[in-house]
């Protein structure tokens, strides 16, 4: 705990000192230019720092898509906000409203095959950085204004944002890609596990000899990346609904792993609320993390897996079967809330199995 507070200091230290040698630098070079041209309208100025954002964040994902393809990724879905674009099995394009907490926009994309020591992953993950540095040049040579001077500004501001390595975002996912050939195979798995949810399949059930490989790496040292292969593999555990397996080794991994990334922990304690509702209500470890104030809020969330966990809460360790029927139906109603196709027919399975349990 105490290096990661280090850890965070030295970051914001690094932040701010570099933001500082480049906002000289900017206003160095802009000024002379800024000087002949009329002063911004506050209103107008205020306008155009909420409308760059936004254009940077579809920007961005732009990047990862452009670089994508030229590297040989194929499009899987394009989101903004909570509006999402996403390609089916057939190439059909469909839209859907998604609320995803945590990151303002994301480009996911198929890697091409894995070949050993040949994948490409390096423009695809820095294809976000390099348009907004690009688009923010761009803009500012062609038409030079207080209003395209922001512009840049916050363009070269998310570029470093995502650059410079920190949490989960492209320049750490780059480093811990660059490192080992193995953290980049996680990686290419990843993007496998993300197309195959996106159409509504399981990774481990439509490329079984991708298990063996997995069950049969080596990793030394653990990183988020590699961290979620643990989740890949209790994801092919509730595939097939088996409860008591996925207990036991979903409890192993909150109990030895206190250094999971938080948003992985957020939902391993989620996964666990239901799982020890439905297998071992007198766990005590149920009302240890029902304290947690990071995962009650996780629990506010309006998609069908938190009303499926909820449901199980309630028939499970409250014995009341009225309310989790009730919570059971409210998932069903909210099926397309789900973050993919995979898992809304998961939970909608699973509803039918909670309700069968709750009505013999």
């Amino acid at each position: 705990m105490k290096n990661k507070i280090i850890q965070g200091i030295l970051q914001l230290i690094g932040i701010m000192a570099v933001g500082a040698v480049v906002g000289y630098s900017i206003g160095k070079i802009a000024g002379d230019t800024l000087s002949r041209v009329d002063k911004p309208n506050i209103i107008l100025f205020l306008i155009t720092g909420v409308i760059a954002f936004i254009l940077h964040i579809i920007v961005h994902e732009a990047g990862h898509l452009v670089f994508g393809l030229l590297s040989g990724y194929k499009f899987v879905s394009f989101r903004v906000f909570d509006f999402k674009i996403i390609k089916d099995e057939n190439g059909k394009l469909s839209f859907r409203y998604e609320k995803i907490a945590g990151t303002g926009g994301q480009c996911l994309m198929r890697a091409p095959e894995y070949v050993k020591g040949k994948f490409k992953y390096k423009l695809y993950l820095l294809g976000g950085v390099i348009f907004n540095v690009l688009f923010s040049i761009v803009f500012w040579l062609i038409l030079p204004s207080y209003y395209t001077l922001l512009f840049a500004l916050i363009g070269f501001t998310l570029a470093f944002l995502n650059l410079i390595p920190m949490g989960f975002n492209d320049g750490m996912t780059f480093y811990h890609a660059s490192k080992d050939e193995t953290t980049r195979f996680v990686l290419y798995l990843q993007l496998e596990y993300v197309y195959y949810q996106s159409i509504g399949k399981n990774l481990l059930i439509e490329r079984p000899e991708v298990v063996e490989k997995i069950n049969s790496m080596e990793i030394t040292k653990t990183n988020y990346l590699t961290d979620s292969l643990e989740f890949i593999k209790l994801d092919g555990l509730e595939y097939f609904f088996e409860f008591d397996a996925l207990y036991n080794e979903s409890r192993k991994l909150y109990i030895e792993r206190d250094d999971l990334l938080p948003v992985y922990k957020i939902e391993l304690m989620a996964m666990l609320v239901k799982l020890i509702s439905l297998v071992n209500p007198e766990d005590e470890l149920l009302e240890e993390i029902m304290k947690d104030k990071t995962l009650l809020a996780r629990l506010k969330q309006k998609n069908p897996q938190t009303k499926n966990i909820l449901a199980t809460y309630e028939y499970g360790v409250k014995l009341d079967d009225e309310k989790a029927l009730g919570l059971i139906a409210e998932a069903r109603k909210i099926k397309n809330k789900a973050p993919n196709l995979y898992v809304q027919n998961l939970e909608m399975k699973y509803c039918d199995y909670l309700e069968e349990k709750i009505l013999r």
